[in-house]
């Protein structure tokens, strides 16, 4: 029996059509990361080496520096917790 030409073009298309059918990999499970606050680190005051009313200056600044940033550094664990306070309520 002779096929004809068209059946060909037929059954290859129903083979591919068919192969997108088959089971592929299952998708990883999502895990989900909880994000906590930052860790705190201690707050340093730099040393000193006074030795004139120049360095006096210097000094006074970096210590006020110093103090910032460690201020800064508070004020962000705290608004953190506020708000994951805020969030479990």
């Amino acid at each position: 029996m002779k096929m004809n030409s068209y059946a060909n073009g037929l059954i290859m298309i129903c083979q591919l059509l068919l192969s997108g059918c088959t089971q592929g990999q299952k998708s990883q499970e999502v895990k989900t990361i909880k994000v906590g606050c930052p860790a705190v680190t201690p707050c340093y005051l730099p040393a000193n080496n006074l030795k004139n009313n120049r360095t006096l200056i210097d000094d006074s600044r970096d210590i006020l520096t110093a103090w910032y940033q460690c201020a800064l550094q508070v004020d962000m664990i705290y608004q953190c917790q506020k708000k994951a306070q805020h969030e479990k309520n």
